[in-house]
């Protein structure tokens, strides 16, 4: 017999970020530069699109920019409220738009308190806040908590306390609060997500979580876009590009991406290997003009060439022209560009820092490097430039790797966690309105 019961109704989730990548919507070059589309930001999109197609409800809270309305849909069940931010954030080379988190969280915590106030709170059943490595995220996730009096999940996106390497003197003097406050949310969060196997140790051997409240969920990649099938159906065998010359860097232009690190590694193959082929760059961020003034001065204008903001189609097509594709990060937890890359079987050659070995197995799916050495970057290009037979080896196993990484599994068990959370919350209610008449004794 089938089992007829119907599926659980799905909870209403209220999903919190400053970040978010609208793919529908014009970046003028101001944004491009100061407020760069990153991985964070595609993941919350796509994680909103994933669990629309899932019949989960959600309303995601983000910050609201000049000429935009208070309300987008983003999906059948999904729409985004727009907060108007209640100070402008001012542009730095350091960190893009300095203030946009507070802005922003000034925002949330004013709309939280709106809603409580006329009693509407209760029409979700989770509040999942995506925190970065600033110490707004966190706070704006226990003051939402708090007031809207919903239980919290946390997705650590990337820990100050593991993975954050400052870059910068204002780095440095956040990084203090930043960890303070990452301790203060992890105690009061019902459950903590993280994208690693590394940080669920690392948390739970510090005593910053019980084991039983941290799950792992690492970042999705559609894989049918990175590494779709040929005309006939078939998949085309992993490593291989035809007539591609060119080695990939895909990421913001931030000083913990690395990117001067992938422009000396260029001057360094260029100059003392006699390197043939092309580098490309595309993303874009507040460290344009300096990534142009060392291509420049280093004189390989004609060798790297920059392509800015490209959207995801578009990486997608340039990852299956890309011979080698180089991740040069100061500090990473789970990239997607190596995700990416990994699903479309390019190889890899990728930094030793954060979670990236858990994605990149040196000399299984890619080859490891250590951080700010341009010049093991560059022998490890050579390397693989030269050898064909490596190449497909690893492209390979990197694209069998990825298949635990399906957006669509991914965001399932983020689902189940909605689940469980909400279920427990159900219990507590029932628990209450149980020991009333004892409490009325």
């Amino acid at each position: 017999m089938h089992d007829t019961r119907e599926a659980p109704e799905a909870p209403r989730v209220l999903r919190l970020s400053p970040y978010y990548y609208l793919a529908d919507r014009h970046l003028d070059r101001r944004e491009l530069q100061y407020e760069p589309v990153g991985g964070m930001q595609v993941q919350v999109a796509q994680t909103t699109e994933e669990l629309d197609a899932l019949n989960v409800p959600q309303t995601v809270l983000l910050p609201r920019r000049p000429g935009q309305p208070g309300r987008l849909a983003l999906g059948r069940l999904a729409e985004a409220r727009l907060l108007r931010l209640p100070l402008a954030p001012i542009r730095t080379r350091a960190k893009g738009y300095a203030g946009l988190l507070i802005a922003w969280g000034a925002a949330v915590v004013a709309w939280c308190c709106l809603q409580r106030v006329r009693g509407r709170h209760r029409r979700w059943k989770v509040v999942h806040v995506h925190c970065s490595e600033l110490p707004w995220t966190f706070l704006v996730a226990i003051a939402a908590g708090w007031i809207l009096r919903r239980p919290v999940v946390l997705t650590i996106h990337c820990s100050a306390i593991f993975t954050c390497c400052p870059e910068s003197i204002a780095g440095r003097l956040l990084i203090g609060p930043a960890r303070a406050a990452e301790r203060y949310a992890l105690a009061r969060a019902s459950v903590v997500i993280v994208l690693t196997e590394r940080i669920r140790r690392a948390y739970v051997d510090a005593g910053l979580v019980e084991a039983s409240r941290v799950r792992v969920i690492p970042d999705g990649v559609r894989l049918e876009r990175f590494y779709p099938p040929s005309r006939d159906g078939r998949v085309p065998a992993a490593g291989t590009s035809q007539g591609s010359h060119c080695v990939l860097y895909c990421g913001r232009l931030a000083p913990e991406k690395g990117w001067y690190d992938f422009v000396a590694a260029a001057d360094i193959l260029v100059n003392q290997y006699g390197f043939d082929g092309t580098f490309l760059m595309c993303g874009a961020g507040n460290e344009l003009p300096h990534c142009q003034y060392e291509i420049e001065h280093r004189s390989l204008a004609g060798r790297v060439r920059l392509l800015g903001h490209l959207d995801r189609p578009e990486i997608a097509a340039l990852m299956r022209i890309a011979r080698i594709v180089v991740v040069p990060s100061r500090h990473e937890e789970c990239g997607g560009t190596v995700l990416e890359a990994l699903a479309t079987g390019r190889a890899v050659v990728a930094t030793r820092v954060g979670g990236l070995p858990e994605l990149v197995r040196d000399g299984e799916t890619g080859l490891l490097v250590q951080p700010r050495q341009p010049d093991q970057i560059a022998a490890a290009v050579s390397r693989l430039w030269q050898d064909s037979q490596t190449r497909r080896r690893l492209g390979r196993a990197g694209r069998a790797r990825m298949l635990a990484f399906d957006a669509r599994a991914v965001s399932e068990r983020l689902n189940d966690v909605y689940h469980e959370v909400s279920s427990d919350l159900i219990r507590l209610d029932q628990s209450m309105i149980a020991d009333l008449p004892a409490l009325r004794r």
